[in-house]
């Protein structure tokens, strides 16, 4: 019985030693170039005419409208 068992774990770790060993390459394969569409930057649109600052400030307006405290005026 006892030998069974020491047969047992000398197999098991041969098993997993084997298998630690057979780990596939996991790097991304880059010989495919993007095939997709330009991407535009935000303030290029037609809204925007490409003006940076306007888009920043129709940024700070949205955010504005979204912030709870400053919709409801609660003053402490």
């Amino acid at each position: 019985m006892k030998t069974r068992n020491v047969c047992c774990l000398a197999a098991s770790v041969l098993l997993l030693t084997l298998v630690a060993c057979g780990e596939i390459n996991q790097t991304a394969k880059t010989e495919k170039i993007y095939a997709g569409k330009k991407d535009t930057r935000a303030s290029d649109g037609a809204l925007f005419g490409g003006d940076n600052k306007k888009w920043e400030a129709a940024l700070v307006q949205r955010s504005n409208t979204q912030n709870e405290y400053l919709r409801t005026d609660v003053r402490k």
